[in-house]
């Protein structure tokens, strides 16, 4: 008796799936519905707040002209401690003049100097890792006696965002370089 219940009570249940199956299966031949393009976002241009007595109107910040650099040849550490630089060797140089805006915070403070930037750079060209080997302040006459290290970190964190951007020639191998950037407010 207990066989025939569980049985049963097997196929009953069974049953109703099947039949919710099949409800699923059903295939219409209706058109294809027209794709429609979803229109394009508009972003809405950037506006400086007005001017008020208390504070003057903003200078517009000039965007820097970002492109992609010119190909390096690798070694350029070694040839420019060496004194022997080749002619292609200052795509660096105007690579980073090009694209390089002074930070704000730096600019404040009148921080001005040199920071040394150590550059890991894959196999394909691309630098895959920056570190700050050394930041070197300039202290200028009639300024203050110190530059403030949060400057002086402002301006290695512009360093290293445009050498981030700089494309070696591919080889073998992974290299490392050291380029250094050096910051003058004149």
């Amino acid at each position: 008796m207990r066989k025939w219940f569980y049985a049963l009570a097997a196929l009953l249940l069974a049953v109703p799936a099947v039949q919710a199956q099949n409800s699923f299966n059903i295939w219409t031949a209706a058109p294809a519905a027209p794709i429609t393009p979803l229109p394009k976002k508009v972003r809405p241009a950037k506006v400086a707040p007005p001017a008020t007595e208390a504070a003057p109107a903003a200078q517009p910040v000039e965007e820097p002209v970002v492109k992609q650099s010119k190909l390096i040849k690798r070694g350029l550490t070694q040839r420019v401690r060496e004194h022997k630089p080749l002619a292609e060797d200052s795509v660096s140089m105007v690579f980073f003049r090009e694209n390089s805006r002074y930070p704000v915070a730096a600019q404040k403070a009148g921080a001005e100097g040199s920071v040394v930037i150590k550059l890991e750079i894959k196999p394909d060209g691309m630098v895959s890792k920056t570190s700050v080997v050394a930041m070197q302040p300039r202290v200028v006459a009639g300024r203050r006696e110190t530059v403030p290290v949060a400057a002086m970190q402002s301006l290695a964190d512009e360093a290293q965002r445009i050498f981030r951007m700089l494309r070696f020639e591919p080889a073998t191998r992974a290299s490392v370089e050291e380029l250094t950037a050096s910051f003058s407010l004149n």
